[in-house]
């Protein structure tokens, strides 16, 4: 899920404290590209954009961005075209009038036929992780592997996560360092690595006449609603699927990874990252990044 609020730490982090693989990625920047699917015009991230090599797609979680991959993305440039979506609502993609069942699935459809890429490896982050789900149970030809990180599939005997941000009016704040002060990740996140965070904070904000706002949907309506439960969507996945998540995560537990795998057809894993919570990208990016370079080289999309 995303966050509208920063810890005071993240404010006043020095320059010195942040190391220098997070200033060698931050150094090689993602360019700018649109489709228009549905009507609707969505913006995405390009690393190696005339790459002939595999695509990898990334995709966020709700109300979040396609910067969030900004400290991911860089490390596979050289083997994949990487490629981060802003879905519908969210990022720097616009607004929809009406959001319907699973428009974000069909939002990462759309990027791949409009865009030339499928067939895709598709890495999704909690609520991205159960839409590239739903959108390969749609069109499996369009990818060839999925790795879902932290993200929640709806079991009848679990009692979902509350999402506390609900449809509303947008909120304008006078200046950038005041809409600072009001980010938080939901769910929160203890040791958050401030630079990471305050870089997506700051991606996660647009200036207007009024004044500073999130550039969300404030009327999206809430992820829970949009879920496929689980008995429903995973059988419908046959791509081999590995299954991540953070061993502190407060939305998917070692159960629920268990359970996603066992009703998958070619699900793998779990695979657990030790000491990370939901958002892994920001407390244990290495971590991360090291476990998706070696999900890779297993070549399970070439069987």
């Amino acid at each position: 899920m995303l966050s509208t609020s920063l810890p005071e730490a993240i404010s006043t982090a020095q320059p010195a404290e942040v190391p220098g693989w997070f200033r060698w990625a931050t150094g090689q920047p993602g360019t700018s590209h649109y489709v228009t699917v549905d009507g609707v015009r969505l913006h995405y991230l390009s690393w190696s954009q005339h790459s002939d090599n595999p695509v990898l797609l990334l995709v966020h979680g709700l109300r979040a961005h396609a910067h969030w991959w900004d400290s991911i993305a860089p490390f596979f440039m050289e083997d994949y075209r990487v490629i981060a979506l802003d879905l519908s609502g969210m990022g720097d993609s616009e607004h929809r009038a009406h959001y319907p069942w699973q428009f974000a699935a069909r939002d990462i459809i759309g990027l791949i036929e409009e865009a030339g890429l499928g067939p895709v490896i598709a890495v999704g982050h909690s609520y991205g992780g159960s839409r590239i789900m739903s959108a390969c149970g749609d069109r499996p030809d369009l990818f060839k592997r999925l790795i879902v990180l932290d993200a929640l599939v709806v079991f009848p005997e679990d009692v979902p996560p509350d999402d506390p941000i609900k449809p509303s009016v947008r909120r304008y704040y006078p200046d950038q360092q005041t809409a600072l002060g009001r980010y938080r990740l939901l769910p929160e996140q203890p040791l958050a690595l401030p630079y990471i965070t305050e870089h997506i904070a700051r991606h996660s904000m647009a200036e207007h006449s009024q004044g500073w706002c999130w550039k969300f949907d404030p009327m999206m309506p809430n992820g829970v609603e949009h879920e496929e439960p689980g008995a429903v969507l995973l059988p419908r996945v046959h791509c081999p699927v590995d299954v991540v998540f953070g061993e502190q995560s407060a939305i998917v537990s070692r159960d629920m990874a268990e359970r996603i795998v066992s009703g998958l057809p070619s699900g793998r894993g779990p695979f657990g990252i030790p000491g990370a919570h939901h958002h892994l990208m920001i407390d244990q990016p290495i971590a991360l990044i090291t476990l998706l370079r070696g999900l890779f080289a297993s070549g399970v999309e070439d069987e």
